[in-house]
């Protein structure tokens, strides 16, 4: 038998400059990916000689996990609009066919937690991946329903819930260590970020503030500008903010792709040039962060892992539900691209 290694699903993703849920929905004939994507993905497949070994279900005899429940707040319901989640769920519906489970989704009101959802009351999945945030007594009334749950982008503190995250303390130290390195100093960099009550994000302003520490800078109290939501246009608003104080930064750290777009915006608009008088770092590293104008450096987080993560965890807390509780937290770094130089009186010294 031949010991040559068989290329793999994600080496054919990063050749193509795509997510793993975007390589295996295209080369299983699903999804929705433009024209120019599945060319990408066919021809790196056939560079590297990618085939697809025929699906088995790796489900164990006896496995108490048939059908798994999506539950979600509509802010982080997986949507077109919601890239994000959707590459969530691209995760976990490819565990779920690879280990033959059903996959049922549900949203839930923000303010309405009197009733419980219909997947459960009517026990229609054994178990729930919850993505985002819930309220942690509303977890409660899902466990004391009999049902196993498991977080994914946010950590439940106190309850036999497992967690699944990325690194956002070590990210938000990355990416604004990457633009102090660059020479943003004077001023520091900036920030756009969401509400401080969700953990990610609050991990997120940590990380930048350390990086602001081991250099001895304060961040000016207005140069963290908070959102109610991670939107394309929240960001564009932000970013509008920073520019109209006294003294705009010239670097800003945006806590996820879609906001750091709509800065980008902000700033075209402005007729402000990317990265020659500002730089921009955004968060999570999405597919469209590299196709944006000019393409975005961020900090690149393994999103169809943590889908898939969430549903080998739901299926051992099914099995077990009385084990300890984990928090796993995948690995992030640094993607470099485009929308990030050296401040514009850095240049002009180098250049005299």
């Amino acid at each position: 038998m031949s010991s040559e290694r068989r290329p793999t699903l994600r080496e054919v993703a990063e050749r193509a400059g795509v997510s793993i849920g975007t390589a295996s929905g295209v080369l299983s004939d699903k999804g929705s990916a433009s024209r120019e994507t599945k060319a990408a993905v066919v021809a790196a497949a056939e560079e590297l000689g990618y085939t697809r070994r025929p699906r088995q279900s790796t489900r164990a005899a006896g496995s108490a996990l048939t059908t798994a429940g999506i539950l979600a707040r509509r802010l982080h319901f997986p949507s077109p609009g919601n890239p994000f989640y959707m590459e969530v769920l691209n995760g976990a519906q490819r565990a779920c066919a690879d280990l033959g489970i059903a996959l049922t989704l549900e949203t839930v009101e923000d303010a309405d937690d009197r009733q419980l959802p219909l997947i459960v009351a009517r026990r229609q999945a054994q178990g729930l991946l919850i993505l985002g945030s819930l309220d942690d007594r509303f977890i409660r009334r899902l466990l004391d329903a009999g049902t196993p749950c498991v977080t994914v982008d946010h950590t439940v503190e106190d309850l036999p819930v497992d967690c699944v995250r990325s690194e956002d303390e070590h990210g938000g130290y990355l990416a604004t260590r990457a633009l102090l390195d660059l020479g943003h100093t004077d001023p520091p960099p900036a920030m756009i970020v969401g509400l401080p009550e969700l953990r990610p994000l609050a991990d997120r302003v940590a990380g930048y503030r350390r990086a602001l520490a081991e250099r001895g800078l304060r961040v000016p109290p207005r140069y963290v500008q908070r959102s109610a939501d991670l939107s394309f246009p929240a960001g564009r608003v932000a970013m509008d903010q920073l520019l109209d104080l006294p003294t705009p930064p010239t670097a800003v750290f945006a806590s996820n792709d879609s906001t750091a777009l709509g800065a980008l915006e902000a700033l075209r608009t402005r007729g402000i040039a990317v990265p020659e008088q500002c730089s921009v770092i955004g968060y999570d590293d999405m597919e469209m962060a590299s196709h944006s104008p000019p393409p975005l450096t961020t900090v690149h987080v393994d999103i169809d892992l943590l889908g898939a993560q969430g549903i080998w965890h739901l299926v051992q807390r099914v099995a077990a539900p009385a084990m300890t509780r984990r928090v796993t937290c995948l690995g992030v770094r640094l993607v470099t691209r485009d929308s990030t130089a050296p401040p514009p009186q850095q240049r002009s010294r180098s250049a005299g």
